[in-house]
């Protein structure tokens, strides 16, 4: 798996993995799994060794990747803005806690950052996962749809991002 992601040796190792799934076949998801994450493998790439081994999975399990990928971004998101959150929470706490009295502003700005780091965090994780599921999809894309997710508000991210899995081209995910 060293070599992988050598263009060179990418269809080599590509029949060498189809080969020993079709002996070990109930394999197929973790591996899969793995090289999606450690090799960035794409979509298509993925969607021929599935269908290789187990052409009747090729739906569930894309559909599965994209889920996954999703939540781990999500995932990421979500810590940075824990992480945000907290830092902006201590120096406003701090700030107000001078004011009105340390204790109830320092309590006030850790939930009011933490709030807003979570969901800058939760939003910035979202729009990452999509241009990253769009980009895989609809190579290359735009600087303008980049532009738009980044601007976007966390709703319509969510409602581009079930789109993705049914569209057919790039304008679907962004019809009105």
């Amino acid at each position: 798996m060293k070599y992988a992601t050598r263009v060179g040796r990418q269809m080599t190792v590509r029949e060498l993995l189809i080969e020993a799934l079709r002996a070990a076949p109930e394999e197929l998801r973790p591996i899969l799994y793995y090289l999606v994450n450690a090799y960035n493998y794409d979509e298509q790439t993925l969607r021929e060794i599935i269908r290789e081994v187990r052409p009747e999975e090729e739906e569930p399990m894309m559909s599965q990747f994209a889920q996954e990928i999703k939540k781990k971004a999500l995932l990421e998101g979500i810590q940075q803005g824990r992480q945000e959150g907290h830092l902006e929470g201590r120096q406003e706490g701090h700030l107000e806690g001078h004011l009105e009295g340390h204790l109830e502003g320092r309590q006030e700005g850790r939930l009011e950052g933490l709030l807003e780091g979570e969901a800058k965090g939760e939003t910035k994780g979202e729009a990452k996962l999509l241009m990253r599921q769009l980009s895989r999809r609809f190579q290359p894309l735009p600087n303008e749809v980049t532009d738009r997710i980044q601007k976007a508000d966390p709703n319509t991210i969510e409602i581009w991002a079930d789109r993705i899995l049914d569209a057919k081209s790039l304008d679907e995910v962004f019809l009105e």
